[in-house]
């Protein structure tokens, strides 16, 4: 499954349902850039979003840890006035400490490459 797909199933959104695909794609990239910023090794998002050598554009992200962050930022800050952006905000600063805290994730570490 399509980590768009993936997101969309964690916000009650159908995988018919294409109208909000733009906004949720836009917040996975700002929650992989905002993830790369604070040091998190770009290997840990399998080249998300880049073209592999059969012309497909790779959409899906492997780690359980690394779509566990983008889910939550995605949960945070989708739609507006949402009454759970706090909680969530909140869950996705401490799961990207604990991604921090674990040497495979962080820049210059070669395990996951």
């Amino acid at each position: 499954m399509s980590l768009l797909n993936q997101i969309k199933q964690s916000l009650r959104i159908t995988a018919d349902n294409t109208a909000f695909d733009a906004e949720i794609t836009d917040l996975i990239l700002q929650c992989i850039a905002d993830l790369e910023g604070s040091g998190v090794s770009p290997p840990s998002f399998n080249s998300y979003g880049e073209i592999d050598e059969s012309g497909n554009t790779i959409d899906t992200i492997t780690d359980g840890n690394i779509r566990q962050a983008i889910i939550l930022f995605c949960k945070a800050y989708f739609g507006i006035d949402n009454p759970d952006k706090e909680f969530f905000v909140d869950r996705y600063h401490y799961k990207k400490a604990q991604l921090l805290n674990q040497s495979a994730y962080l820049v210059g570490d070669n395990s996951n490459e």
